[in-house]
């Protein structure tokens, strides 16, 4: 096969994976990357294959061969990393390389058709690609790289993803920079070798690609049936808490009603069993519905404060100004008046005689 056919063949590669870019349903950042690198791939090997055919024309269609190094450096940015994986700065400086590619391209055209002397301009080409040089080679040194970073943390599959794309980069790199010197005294070789490289990169890194995006159809279909199931399941939860909250309403209903308008809570030594066991249901039951409905830390937090409530009653009546502090305790459900003095005091800061003073004296000032 001759060289130009060859080229041909590499640029029909290069604009077959650019199309096949288009046709991924679940496009990532690397497809777009990719499909960049290959259009600027198919641009360089047409300014290769149009030769000297087109003259000074050649260069500006090596104008569109500005994202190669830069572009590649992005992908492979892509391809590993999760998160930050290009932020503005790695923008900047493959625009950056872009730009000086861009520049030396214009600037060989321009002297091509005689629009710049080529002496004038010597140390101007001379100064582009030799900074073009030193960029380019920092960015396929940070190429490289991205495949080595965080491979002893990466998973089996991605260990070989890493392994595929270090292999293919640094044999590329390598040969390249052999054939360099090796084969300085001929161009058509030299091209032969770059053309090979070149359609390495790109079968390989499409090979890269589909294996790491591709999701096989039994694996997609897995999916589907595992996220109905689970969604599934989330409604027969939520239909099923729905109900369990409505039960516990009742019970907390229930247990109102004996609590308080029938005054159980009156009865001294009363227990969250005798509760139960009027409701026919088990103690666990009745503590849950009070704790999320009634608002009680405990059983026997709720019947004090509906005790100490009731002593308050008691303690403020004109009529029963007489009564000890230990009956206003027993009438109020208590079993002693230590208990009941500790628990009012608790509840209120004051002791029964204090908030019985307190409220006297309240009462004075008010009609007074």
């Amino acid at each position: 096969m001759a060289l130009p056919s060859f080229n041909l063949l590499v640029l029909i590669v290069s604009l077959t994976f650019l199309l096949a870019q288009l046709f991924v349903r679940e496009k990532h950042t690397s497809h777009i990357l990719f499909a960049v690198f290959c259009g600027s791939v198919t641009m360089l090997l047409t300014k290769n294959i149009s030769g000297n055919s087109i003259g000074a024309y050649q260069h500006l269609i090596g104008l569109g061969a500005i994202a190669i190094c830069n572009g590649y450096w992005l992908l492979s940015r892509s391809l590993f990393r999760d998160k930050d994986a290009i932020a503005g700065r790695h923008l900047a400086l493959a625009l950056a390389i872009a730009l000086l590619v861009f520049i030396k391209q214009s600037y060989l055209f321009a002297s091509s058709t005689a629009l710049i002397p080529v002496s004038s301009g010597s140390l101007v080409s001379h100064t582009l690609s030799e900074l073009t040089k030193l960029l380019s080679s920092c960015i396929l040194v940070l190429s490289f790289w991205e495949g080595c970073r965080g491979y002893k943390n990466a998973s089996k599959q991605e260990k070989g993803q890493r392994i595929l794309f270090l292999a293919t980069f640094g044999l590329a790199v390598a040969i390249n920079k052999i054939s360099l010197s090796m084969l300085a005294a001929d161009p058509s070789a030299r091209e032969w070798v770059i053309s090979s490289l070149i359609l390495l990169v790109l079968v390989n890194t499409q090979i890269l690609m589909f294996w790491r995006y591709h999701k096989p159809k039994q694996a997609v279909e897995n999916h589907s049936t595992i996220q109905k199931t689970s969604n599934l399941y989330q409604d027969v939860a939520e239909k099923l808490g729905d109900a369990v909250s409505c039960a516990e309403q009742k019970i907390a209903e229930n247990v109102k009603t004996l609590l308080i308008e029938k005054q159980l809570f009156l009865k001294a030594n009363l227990k969250v069993g005798d509760i139960a066991k009027a409701l026919n249901l088990p103690e666990y039951r009745v503590s849950k519905a009070l704790r999320n409905h009634l608002h009680a830390k405990n059983f026997n937090q709720y019947v004090n404060e509906l005790r100490i409530g009731y002593a308050k009653e008691i303690l403020v009546d004109i009529n029963k100004q007489k009564w000890s502090v230990l009956v206003v305790g027993l009438e109020s459900g208590f079993a002693s008046v230590g208990p009941f003095t500790r628990a009012f005091k608790a509840a209120t800061g004051f002791t029964p005689n204090q908030y019985r003073l307190s409220h006297l004296e309240n009462s004075a000032l008010s009609m007074g």
